[in-house]
């Protein structure tokens, strides 16, 4: 079972096809029912279940299953598209039941739901039964995980042979309940573009760097943060990448700034900017902290000369809203940026498609500047030009507070300033931020940073 792999509907719809096209049809409806029984035997062995199902494959697979259980503890409704539905003979049912299983629209649904089916919804969702969706909570797009104007709150959904994106993105992700990956014996298509997995440990290798003992500080990298007006950003930053391992960080302002920069971090270097800040740093992070006042064309002369790898965050990407171009065409010409931005901050600088899903927009804005893109938030996707995308899950909200994603852009450099790959940085980086967003207790970012040691070394120990 690809417990990783996240296919697009389209892929799902081929995967389907491969299967059918070497068995048949029949044989995937008989695993798909055979296999939820399996679930219901373990789970509702007493309770009676009402199956309402729609006209597609999820309403098939409610359909087959309900006739495989037997005493009497199955109901079953069908919702014909066409027709008109049944209320008070539908109510009844769900009287009699304590489990509802909702089969009613697969990952298909494309459309704005009518008021017949926004009704139904509501009926399931406010009936205080146990909700357990097939495949998806009815109402939600499996590509984008929007809402087509109305969407059951599920307590659990059971996902047939592959995730989707939706089980993984706002808002849809909310209203999941528990996930289960149910197992047909499918196989994704050979070729997968793009080509999506979830951050998990299998693929975080933080091991394979390994000093020797005569080692000094500067043989662990030295990660340069420009600094601005708000010094707590770019401190995090500085913190954050020596807690991760660098030998040493740098925050270098302008001197017009020096007058903010009273906080005291005494492993930090404080430097005033000058073209020679740059050299001999192993890593630039550049945007923290900053001030929407920056000037453009500092910022596009040290993204210039800086040679190295490049974090860009915040206010180093919003500040080019009105030059958006220019931006492009500077990042297009290095090959080791990484940009990091939040919903607000992509929005201000690339264009971005209501319609498509969080991972078309940020695989499209990474092909565009030729450079991988973070597009942080409970539902972090990271994609490189290369079409492969990732997917952040299980993250708790408690990182919903200032300074996480300096921290973030800490965490990248510096693991990249000792020398690690940037695509394996970025995943780490945010592996450990989600752990560290599960611990008791701790809920602003200066807990985080002191975390960041136990959990790295948690990391090592469990590779």
């Amino acid at each position: 079972m690809y417990k990783y792999k996240i296919l697009t509907i389209s892929q799902v719809i081929d995967s389907e096809k491969e299967f059918i096209d070497k068995n048949s049809r029949k044989k995937i409806f008989h695993i798909a029912s055979n296999q939820i029984l399996n679930f219901i035997n373990k789970k509702f062995r007493n309770e009676k279940i009402l199956f309402i199902c729609g006209n597609g494959n999820n309403g098939k697979d409610g359909t087959e299953t309900s006739k495989l259980i037997k005493n009497k503890q199955a109901f079953h409704y069908k919702v014909n598209f066409t027709d008109d539905i049944k209320f008070e003979k539908l109510k009844k049912l769900i009287l009699k039941c304590d489990v509802i299983f909702d089969c009613i629209f697969g990952v298909g649904i494309n459309r704005k739901l009518d008021i017949k089916f926004l009704h139904l919804i509501s009926l399931i969702n406010n009936s205080k039964k146990r909700i357990i969706s097939i495949d998806l909570p009815s109402g939600f797009d499996g590509d984008t995980g929007q809402s087509h104007g109305g969407f059951i709150n599920a307590e659990e959904t059971l996902v047939m042979g592959f995730y989707k994106p939706a089980h993984f993105l706002l808002p849809a992700k909310q209203h999941m309940g528990n996930i289960s990956l149910i197992n047909l014996g499918l196989k994704p298509p050979k070729t997968l573009i793009p080509n999506i997995q979830l951050i998990n440990k299998k693929m975080i290798d933080i091991n394979s760097k390994i000093f020797k003992i005569d080692i000094n500080k500067y043989h662990k990298g030295h990660v340069i943060v420009i600094g601005g007006k708000m010094p707590g950003a770019s401190y995090i930053v500085a913190k954050s990448a020596r807690k991760i391992g660098a030998g040493l960080s740098t925050v270098a302002i302008d001197k017009a700034n020096l007058q903010f920069y009273n906080i005291k971090d005494y492993g930090t270097i404080l430097d005033i900017y000058k073209k020679k800040s740059l050299n001999d740093k192993n890593v630039l992070v550049i945007g923290p902290g900053l001030g929407k006042k920056y000037s453009v064309n500092k910022i596009e002369d040290i993204l210039k000369n800086f040679k190295k790898p490049i974090i860009i965050d915040a206010d180093a990407i919003s500040i080019f809203k009105d030059n958006k171009k220019r931006f492009y065409s500077l990042l297009k010409k290095k090959d080791n940026v990484v940009l990091t931005p939040h919903f607000g901050e992509f929005n201000r600088i690339f264009e971005y498609k209501k319609k498509k899903s969080k991972i078309f927009n940020c695989l499209a804005a990474s092909k565009l500047i030729n450079n991988p893109v973070v597009l942080k938030g409970n539902d972090t996707v990271v994609a490189f030009p290369d079409e492969r995308v990732y997917v952040d899950y299980g993250t708790s909200n408690s990182l919903a507070t200032a300074g996480t994603g300096d921290m973030l852009c800490g965490l990248i450099s510096g693991l990249i300033a000792q020398g690690y790959q940037i695509k394996k940085s970025i995943l780490s980086a945010i592996l450990i931020q989600r752990i560290i967003s599960h611990t008791k207790n701790k809920t602003i970012v200066e807990d985080f940073i002191e975390l960041i040691p136990k959990v790295l070394n948690l990391l090592k120990k469990n590779n």
